[in-house]
């Protein structure tokens, strides 16, 4: 493997930097035989870099964060005729509540979440998805980090919290998803994710020229970019969906077009 190669055409040095300790990883999954997890990254990156692996090395790539449909995972790295399962990935589940309602905040952000874990001083790649409901959030960490967070973390913005590890396989049930029959005057990106997030079209604009939105994990950042049926579109803070099938049009020339939401 030929490791400068691997990493020509990638221009981004934090993406670059990461893919080098994956493919030190590579290596040291053949010379010692033994399945090697990579750090959470989120679903473009991993994409890339399985594209970029699979026709390359002679190993098994898997790559999971914790729950179905995540948006950041790690890569499983295993030697060719080597099991990797989910199972086996190195990551724990944190469920933390505020430790009173009646004195806490109500309104917790994955922000306030996410900033209060990494003021511990602990990499942004150790954290995975951060799950907020009503009621807390779930958080998915680096198993060497779960005892750590468990440990120091007492509170997230100004809400003391109680922090306990919880069993990743019963955290929750599998994301639900409802299928919404819309009709869109065109296939473009803008016309879709408005209709789909319930955003004007001007804020669906604001958040792909932002950067803010990817189409099959990777950034998109052109409006009129053309959806096709299986695509999966998903905007920052605002959620995600699936492109089901596409009808015919209607008497007033728009398209009929399923759409599987992520709710």
């Amino acid at each position: 493997m030929n490791k400068q190669q691997m990493l020509k055409g990638i221009q981004d040095g934090e993406e670059r930097l990461l893919f080098a300790k994956v493919l030190d990883q590579v290596t040291f999954a053949l010379k010692r035989y033994e399945i090697q997890f990579s750090d959470f990254m989120d679903e473009a990156k991993c994409a890339r870099f399985m594209e970029r692996l699979k026709h390359a090395v002679d190993v098994d790539i898997l790559a999971f964060g914790g729950v179905e449909d995540a948006e950041r995972m790690k890569l499983g790295l295993a030697p060719r005729e080597t099991l990797i399962s989910e199972e086996q990935f190195p990551i724990s589940a944190l469920q933390i509540a505020p430790k009173s309602k009646k004195f806490g905040q109500t309104d917790l952000s994955h922000r306030d979440y996410l900033g209060s874990i990494l003021g511990l001083g602990i990499e942004r790649g150790k954290i995975g998805d951060i799950l907020v409901s009503e009621d807390g959030a779930v958080c998915f960490v680096d198993e060497e980090m779960a005892s750590y967070i468990q440990a120091n973390l007492d509170k997230v913005s100004r809400t003391v919290v109680t922090v306990k590890m919880v069993d990743k396989a019963r955290v929750l049930a599998p994301k639900r998803t409802e299928i919404r029959r819309v009709t869109v005057a065109s296939m473009r990106l803008d016309a879709i994710l408005g209709e789909a997030l319930h955003l004007s079209r001007g804020k669906a604009q604001t958040l792909i020229s932002g950067e803010k939105v990817n189409v099959n994990w990777s950034i998109v950042a052109n409006s009129s970019y053309i959806l096709k049926t299986g695509d999966m579109v998903s905007a920052r803070g605002f959620g995600r969906f699936r492109v089901g099938e596409i009808g015919g049009k209607t008497r007033k020339e728009r398209i009929g077009l399923e759409l599987e939401v992520y709710i």
